[in-house]
């Protein structure tokens, strides 16, 4: 082989690999703008290889020239190209979107100004450019020094900037992996520029030396630089494969596909090298020869690339076919020679191989009718042949044996590959089976054994060295590896610190919350963003990786890790698809574990304060008590009750509240021993056991801690907060022998320290078990007192405090108890209010007073108001209006005669409600009344918007009058404000003249005491008082008293 075809091969091969390191690239992410400013890159290094490859081995001057002059399209750009790769690499500010504009017009002007230049300059008429051949090949000389200067300053300036670039990142980056990648692209440019300048320009200019340019060569300095951080570092994004699914009846996998069209594409840029040999050794340089090898080296391109380009399969396929197609008439046509003609036969069965293993009838078909019109043409152009077969003849010949045994290899290789998929697909079905059927009996107990087993099984299945179930913090800070399989010889990470290297922040961790799998290949094949995942996986000597993201609940809460440490390559073998079905698996089972955790938690613990809820203090105090029966020893139950803290919710809010109720049973977890249990009892209530007292001192000093607490402020929300708690303590077995028993009496004894003030503690005795068993006696006889006819009513007069005339009568309750007698009020009314029965016998009290007065007046009497009182709950009801409707209705009373007495309490709620509900009582007619007037806050500007029509000033003032200064002087204010506002008022409690006499003196209207009678019944009021009403004297009032038996003062 000529020096002159040595040359040319080797730019030939220079173009080739320009070809495959530019196609690799894009195959990497053909989004990436670094991969497709490579991809442009490896292009214009390709045309330059290509272009400079024919002018060497060209025939003739004009034909080299023509060369020369199309290799502007290659070297003229390359520079502008390298230089914008550069940029994109080293994120400069010109790599901005909004700069790109500016970015490509400084870039690629100078670019397209020397290519026009020189394609002026360089037309054959001019002659300023001249071809020299030499023994080497040819070279080129030119007579105009002026464009070898702007070329040589185009070309110096660019390389120069993207070197400082260079610099600058290696400078500026935090990445030790970026400045290993800088470092070595920076002394593959110089080496290049150095070696570039030296050959086509010095050793041209300067010498005798008469060599053609080998640029292209020199350039593949950086080109194989770049391509091995690639591999190493991973300067690109790892491959995006990303294909349909495996349908039913395809032979080939996705990997086997893509092997396949590798192959075909090596066959093909083999084929086109062995062209363009063939071509220059005979000396037949015809340009369509080597626009065939161009061709079918950018077809190999073109094939590689078919699975990236197209998702589906069948496209992929029929591409393939078609491209067969074309390419099948060409190749032939193309080497339809005396030398070749007799050798080129086999190849439409090469092809006819290929469509075996794609299952597609209509490739099959097509090509199997275009290689019979081929033969056919073939033998009508050629119908007898004589061939001298020579030692290159057979050497082609041997050549296509070789392709056609590598073809059959590679076609039992894939069939072969088919069937152990088939084989392992159907065992890992089997796997799945299995582990689906085992996992049916999961549950908390048993969770872990489970998993292990899984892991121990698909470690096996895949032969691979480690796998772990890694769970992901709630914060999503970090993940650590909950269980784990490992072969023999491979280190745990259970047994060092359970960190598999993926943090916040991290990309691994990024891509996982992303729900997608991670395919590490090899460390180096990481993007540059996952440096510090790169450098922690070779720290842990990890060769490959694939992590599979578990989802439960919309949310990831962990993943399935796969890694090789000895370097098997087996998980080049598995399908990331396989694996997610395991980690369905587990996804599956850990919810279900955590439904059943939180199912437990609910079921025994409180959400809010995280402690022991009711249920769970009830089974272990049961469980306490059962212990100190057998170690005759006592038992403590403490219950702690917050004081205010509904005034917390209702100032701060209920979130506050809810913050507050944490912080204190945090504080009284703190406080307690291991053995004491605390409880939330509900709402702000706590239950504390202290079990195993064998002295009064141990739960006293404990009892002393739990009160410490509210010692000290309560930080919420960065404000102190200070509340205090009162307790009560019941004690085994005095207070009681069971669960029901010690919280009852110890809520008994809260409640006792509750009345005799905040913050305090107390012990049970046995007379508060009397007074609640007093107590819960009375209630449920009051629930019967109704319908047994106990309930009655006594009537108290009102009268005119000026002239002792009767105004109208209050109707009083009185419970007469079959086995007790009468029952004072005081004592049962509270009692009706707890029990809810209030209501009921507040309706029976309004029917009857209201029946009582209008059969009074039917009786002829004077028609005057009958008092009632509302309690609270009957006020709050929304049918109050409508009951007291129906009720003057069924009584066909008056509504003036009957007055509605409420508290002070309730006319001084600052509500809304309130005034709509007295103005819907004002409609109906009816008087209203505030009673224990002054022994609430009142307010006059509150006062004054009521619809109210009188006050009743309570009896402890009244009882004041010759006594008390103070209160004389707080009865006159209120006669007066009242007077101001046009309200009546009424004198509860008189008892005596004096308080007559200064209630006279201060114009009050009502009198209604003792002075004058006790409340009596409706026979004494008719035979006493309204019988004897005409033969009152001046002394009436007493005359009052002695008919009905009151008794003055």
């Amino acid at each position: 082989m000529t020096l002159q075809n040595i040359i040319s091969m080797t730019l030939y091969l220079t173009f080739v690999v320009y070809v495959i390191f530019g196609t690799y690239s894009l195959t990497l992410n053909t989004k990436s703008r670094l991969n497709r400013v490579f991809a442009c890159l490896g292009l214009s290094f390709a045309l330059w290889g290509f272009t400079f490859a024919a002018i060497n081995s060209s025939l003739t001057s004009e034909e080299a020239l023509l060369w020369r002059r199309m290799s502007v399209l290659g070297w003229g750009v390359a520079y502008s190209i390298m230089l914008h790769f550069v940029i994109i690499l080293t994120e400069s500010n010109w790599s901005r979107t909004e700069k790109r504009p500016m970015l490509m017009s400084v870039l690629y002007l100078p670019a397209i100004v020397n290519a026009i230049t020189f394609l002026i300059y360089s037309m054959p008429e001019n002659g300023h450019v001249q071809m020299v051949y030499s023994p080497a090949g040819w070279y080129t000389t030119t007579n105009v020094i002026w464009y070898d200067r702007m070329f040589l300053g185009y070309y110096l300036s660019f390389s120069l900037i993207a070197m400082i670039l260079l610099v600058q990142w290696y400078k500026q980056t935090d990445s030790a992996i970026n400045r290993k990648k800088a470092r070595a692209i920076l002394l593959s440019f110089l080496v290049a520029l150095v070696l570039g300048t030296l050959t086509d320009f010095i050793t041209v200019s300067f010498s005798n030396v008469q060599l053609p340019s080998l640029a292209p060569v020199i350039t593949m300095i950086p080109a194989v630089t770049i391509y091995w951080i690639i591999r190493k570092y991973g300067l690109m994004l790892a491959p995006q494969n990303e294909n349909e699914s495996q349908q039913e009846g395809i032979i080939l996998s996705t990997l086997s596909r893509t092997r396949l069209f590798k192959y075909v594409s090596i066959v093909l840029i083999i084929g086109s090298i062995l062209n363009f040999y063939g071509r220059i050794s005979t000396g037949d340089n015809c340009i369509t020869g080597l626009f065939l090898s161009f061709t079918l080296v950018l077809m190999g391109a073109f094939v590689v690339s078919i699975p990236y380009l197209f998702k589906s399969i069948k496209t992929q396929e029929n591409a393939l076919g078609y491209f067969l197609a074309v390419l099948l008439p060409v190749v032939m046509l193309g080497h339809y020679n005396v030398d070749f003609r007799t050798i080129i036969w086999p190849i439409p069965i090469f092809y006819l191989m290929l469509t075996v293993i794609f299952n597609n009838k209509k490739i099959f078909l097509a090509l199997t009718v275009l290689s019979l019109l081929m033969e056919v043409l073939f033998w009508i152009l050629m119908p007898d042949l004589w061939l001298l077969v020579d030692q290159r003849l057979y050497f082609y010949r041997l050549l296509f044996y070789a392709i056609g045994i590598g073809m059959t290899a590679i076609i039992t290789q894939i069939y072969v590959l088919r069937l152990q998929e088939n084989s392992k697909q159907d065992s890992f079905q089997k796997m799945i089976s299995r582990l689906s059927a085992d996992f049916v009996t999961m549950n908390r107990i048993n969770f872990d054994d489970k998993v292990k087993q899984l892991l121990k099984e698909s470690g096996n299945f895949t032969s691979i060295d480690r796998v772990y179930l890694g769970r992901i913090s709630e914060d999503e800070k970090n993940l650590v590896c909950s269980h784990e399989w490992v072969s023999a010889g491979i280190t745990s990470l259970m047994d060092e610190t359970k960190n598999v290297g993926i943090t916040a922040g991290s990309w691994r961790m990024e891509q996982i919350l992303k729900n997608e799998i991670i395919d590490i290949p090899s460390p180096n094949q990481l993007p540059a963003a996952a440096e510090e995942d790169c450098l922690w996986l070779k720290k842990a000597k990890v060769r490959s990786q694939i992590l599979v993201p578990i989802q439960s609940n919309n949310s990831i809460i962990g993943l399935l890790g796969f890694e090789e440490v000895r370097g098997s390559k087996a998980l080049r073998v598995i399908d990331p698809d396989w694996l997610r079905v395991l980690a369905n698996i587990l996804a599956d089972a850990i919810a279900k574990v955590e439904t059943e955790h939180d199912m437990n938690y609910l079921a025994y613990y409180d959400p809010l304060t995280g402690i022991p809820n009711r249920t769970l203090f009830y089974r272990r105090l049961e469980q306490a008590i059962d212990l100190a029966r057998q170690t005759g020893k006592n038992l403590g139950v403490i219950f702690i009750d917050l004081d205010g803290f509904k005034e917390v919710n209702d100032t701060l809010g209920h979130d506050w509240g809810d913050q507050l109720l944490k912080r204190i049973g945090n504080r009284l977890i703190d406080c307690l021993g291991e053995a004491d249990l605390i409880g939330r009892f509900g709402g702000d209530e706590f239950l504390i056991m202290v079990p195993q007292v064998s002295q009064d001192l141990e739960l006293e000093k404990i009892v002393e801690k739990v009160m410490t607490i509210f010692h000290r402020p309560f930080l919420v929300a960065e404000q102190e907060l200070y509340i205090s708690g009162s307790g009560g303590i019941a004690i085994y077995p005095k207070d009681g022998e069971n669960v029901n028993s010690l919280i009852k009496n110890a809520d008994l004894a809260m409640y006792a320290a509750k009345k005799s003030g905040k913050g305090r503690i107390n012990y049970c005795s046995g007379d508060m078990k009397e007074a609640v068993q007093e107590k819960m006696m009375l209630t449920n006889s009051l629930h019967r007192a109704l319908e047994n006819h106990e309930l009655f009513l006594h009537y108290q007069p009102q009268v005119s405090a000026e002239t002792h005339e009767l105004t109208g009568f209050e109707a009083l309750l009185r419970w007469n108890h079959p086995e007790r007698g009468i029952i004072s009020p005081e004592l049962f009314i509270p009692l009706a209010e707890q029990s809810g029965l209030i209501s009921t016998i507040g309706e029976w009290v309004l029917q009857t007073a209201c029946a009582q007065n209008k059969a009074w007046q039917e009786q002829g009497y004077k028609p005057v108001r009958m008092g009632v009182n509302l309690s609270v709950e009957q006020f709050r009801s929304s049918n109050l209006e409508r009951i007291i409707h129906n009720c003057l209705a069924a009584t066909r009373l008056e509504a003036q005669y009957l007055d509605l007495e409420i508290t002070e309490g309730i006319a001084m709620k600052t509500s809304q409600y309130v005034i709509r509900q007295l103005y819907a009582l004002k409609k109906l007619g009816v008087s209203i009344s505030i009673d224990d007037f002054g022994t609430a806050f009142s307010s006059m500007s509150r006062l004054k918007d009521l619809p109210v029509d009188r006050i009743k000033i309570d009896r402890q003032f009244i009882w004041g009058i010759g006594a008390n200064p103070r209160d004389e002087a707080v009865i006159s204010v209120m006669i007066h404000l009242a007077r101001e506002l046009g309200l009546e008022v009424t004198a509860e409690g008189v008892e005596t003249a004096a308080q007559l006499a200064f209630l006279r003196i201060e114009d009050c209207n009502e009198i209604q005491g003792y002075y004058f009678s006790k409340p009596v019944s409706v026979d004494t009021i008719q035979t006493d008082i309204y019988q004897n009403q005409s033969s009152r004297c001046e002394t009436g009032p007493r005359c009052i008293t002695a008919m009905t038996g009151g008794e003055p003062g």
